[in-house]
């Protein structure tokens, strides 16, 4: 659009043109930068969307937004869940209750739906060790039930909703150093 515009505006200097092509030229890149103001402005709505959705800022409610929430999160949770790949799903404890909740009957999935900590605007997936990998640790078993009672209910205690603060500020946690990672991790993060 841009070129375009840059164009017409030449041609008009040598006298190639009428004004009424810079102006139609103008008037193109300007609808074109209006389109992707828009579509930027409908990416972020639908960013901030999927974030509430997932329970962004659950900390201060026990559940999703009934009004975000739609039957299509718990698909995808529910999607990945039943992949033979997949170990594990981390969620906050918002979205397994959602889950929980809506489930139906087919409830077996949900035991690979683990609430966890700072899962507030996303979801992980953590998938099964490869046979063929002697050095990937698996994870351990989780309890054979779908996750949807007492495990949850901890969740929404007033310990873990609104935890005093430590009269002891913790001191940060160093990183792993390279030469306490598996030799299989140090050949990925040395590679060219």
């Amino acid at each position: 659009m841009v070129a375009n515009r840059d164009l017409a505006r030449v041609q008009f200097e040598r006298g190639l043109v009428s004004e009424l092509v810079v102006l139609t030229a103008e008037q193109q890149y300007q609808n074109g930068v209006l389109t992707q103001v828009q579509a930027d402005a409908q990416r972020f709505a639908d960013a901030a969307n999927l974030f509430h959705a997932l329970g962004g800022g659950w900390w201060n409610r026990t559940d999703v937004d009934p009004k975000v929430w739609t039957p299509a999160h718990l698909n995808v949770i529910k999607a990945a869940a039943k992949d033979p790949q997949v170990a594990r799903i981390f969620v906050n404890a918002a979205i397994k209750k959602a889950l929980c909740r809506e489930a139906g009957t087919d409830r077996h999935w949900l035991n690979k739906v683990q609430p966890w900590w700072g899962h507030d605007y996303h979801f992980h997936v953590r998938l099964i060790c490869p046979a063929d990998n002697p050095e990937c640790t698996p994870q351990p078993a989780r309890p054979t039930d779908d996750g949807c009672g007492k495990e949850l209910d901890h969740w929404f205690t007033e310990a873990i909703l609104h935890p005093k603060p430590s009269p002891t500020p913790s001191k940060p946690r160093p990183g792993p150093r390279m030469a306490d990672l598996p030799d299989a991790c140090r050949r990925v993060l040395l590679a060219p």
